[in-house]
């Protein structure tokens, strides 16, 4: 089964700046971000698009910047920010986002792999930023990006564009939760299909009012500010997911759409309930696969739509929604394809678990890893993207994620997703969350099967001995599915967006491991 056909994205052709400017064109008035933690301050497409074109002028003016220059960025959610990453890839410079959470190596791998001559960064994170510099083997210059827009108040707003809508504009790296990450590149034409496309699935029109609190550095958070341009609807902006303030916040700011990534949702439900959240109406995107059940009991009046996607292919899949149920990743977004293929690369029948592979026709794969054509070889074959994750499809057409190929694990005669038992352990009322990973010992090397380690982090103020755990896994988990091994940890390495990052925890083996059986 495939998506039935909406916005045809292979006709938009356009770049971040022609996107821009027709949006000040058709709704200059209107707010297209409110920013809460200022005083909800409004700022409306024209002026958003005039302080953008000044700030593009004092950038080549002033600071040389020019097609082509990788910029990096690393600040937290400020609409300066926004000001600074559109500016940058209306000059046709190639924007480079960092984590925030990065220091030390980490940061400067990521300043360094990705050529950046400009880092623009708050007085937040300039510590951080000034402390690696003298490590990056290339001259860096440091702008600060709360200024800019003052500095620039005297540049002209006007600014006409030089790029093309097939011109590289950013270098995303990815998250590293296998490993060390890879810079994508996306060009103006890609991401901004991508938030067309993504923001459709929510029949995302000009009315809307938009939730983002996801970091700018991630792409989510950047598909919807362009997506928001392309259909001329409001950004109600958070610097952070407030949990504690949610409900208050989507009921004040008549928010009628939202985005739930990592441990959003949990967390939600672990709260004391609000009489809002009862008959709230909005509409949810996510990554929801077998809470769904659980999130429509809690929230009945809310309408979810899930997905599957990577850096490299933001938006995979949607859930059509009359085909909502546990476990589904949705049906391919028209014009692509889902292809499951096993470790030969040839499909396996409907059912069976092999790596995910999307046929991409709709023009918004990445172009490539920068400066890594081995690994990029073995990723893009065409227009096939070989995501490294193992699903199937059922007989409805439907995806099911299983996993990350490095993370799935042979127990015992059985392939099993750690992901699933990850959903099962956190069912348990005193833990918060958990990880799952493999360990492979000598003796099975032959046999490739690996037992299994969970690393369990309790809820605040609860205790649980090896014992407890152990007897509730006997009668809660399917024997392949029991951990042999126990890690109690006070908290889970994990990326800004709440993924945790198993690989860490793979590299320490049964370091602080207690045997179970």
């Amino acid at each position: 089964m495939q998506q039935t056909k909406g916005i045809d994205i292979t006709n938009v052709n356009l770049t971040t700046w022609e996107l821009m400017t027709r949006a000040a064109e058709k709704a200059g008035d209107k707010p297209y971000i409110i920013y809460i933690p200022r005083n909800e301050a409004k700022i409306t497409f024209a002026d958003f698009a005039a302080t953008v074109n000044r700030i593009s002028n004092l950038l080549i003016e002033e600071y040389g910047v020019r097609q082509g220059d990788k910029v990096c960025t690393m600040a937290e959610n400020v609409p300066e920010l926004l000001y600074t990453i559109m500016a940058i890839t209306n000059i046709g410079a190639v924007w480079v986002p960092i984590n925030v959470m990065l220091v030390g190596e980490s940061l400067r791998f990521i300043i360094e792999a990705s050529d950046a001559r400009y880092v623009c960064a708050t007085e937040k994170y300039k510590a951080e930023v000034s402390a690696v510099l003298d490590r990056v083997g290339h001259p860096v210059k440091m702008l600060p990006v709360l200024e800019l827009a003052d500095m620039a108040k005297n540049k002209s707003p006007e600014y006409k564009s030089p790029t093309k809508p097939d011109d590289i504009s950013m270098i995303i790296f990815t998250s590293g939760t296998t490993g060390f990450p890879k810079g994508v590149m996306h060009t103006h034409n890609t991401y901004i299909r991508t938030g067309i496309r993504g923001l459709e699935a929510l029949g995302t029109d000009s009315g809307h009012r938009i939730h983002v609190y996801l970091p700018f550095f991630h792409g989510w958070a950047y598909l919807i500010m362009l997506g928001s341009q392309y259909h001329t609807c409001t950004m109600i902006m958070e610097d952070r997911f407030n949990a504690d303030t949610y409900w208050e916040t989507i009921q004040k700011y008549k928010v009628t759409q939202d985005h739930w990534t990592g441990t959003v949702p949990l967390t939600l439900m672990k709260l004391p309930e609000t009489d809002f959240e009862k008959k709230a109406d909005i509409k949810i995107l996510g990554t929801f696969g077998a809470l769904y059940d659980t999130m429509k009991a809690k929230w009945p009046k809310l309408s979810f739509q899930s997905l599957y996607g990577q850096t490299e292919h933001p938006f995979i899949t949607e859930v059509p929604a009359d085909q909502i149920f546990p476990g589904s990743d949705g049906i391919p977004k028209y014009p692509d394809e889902i292809l499951i293929l096993d470790n030969d690369g040839k499909p396996v029948p409907t059912g069976e678990t092999g790596e995910i592979v999307c046929r991409c026709r709709c023009g918004v794969i990445m172009k490539g890893y920068y400066k890594n054509d081995e690994a990029t070889a073995k990723t893009l074959k065409g227009t096939d993207l070989y995501t490294g994750d193992l699903g199937f499809l059922d007989d409805k057409g439907h995806l099911h994620f299983a996993g990350r190929k490095k993370d799935a694990l042979r127990v015992r005669g059985e392939m099993v997703s750690v992901e699933h038992i990850e959903h099962l352990i956190n069912a348990h009322e005193k833990i918060a969350e958990s990880a799952i990973v493999g360990f492979r010992p000598p003796e099975k090397e032959a046999l490739k099967e690996d037992e299994i380690i969970a690393h369990l982090v309790l809820q605040a103020g609860a205790q649980m001995t090896l014992d407890e755990f152990n007897q509730w896994s006997q009668q809660n988990l399917a024997r392949f599915m029991r951990p042999k091994y126990i890690v109690f940890q006070s908290e889970l390495p994990k990326t800004a967006t709440a993924r945790v990052q198993r690989f860490k925890l793979r590299e320490k083996g049964l370091e602080g491991a207690t045997q179970l059986f």
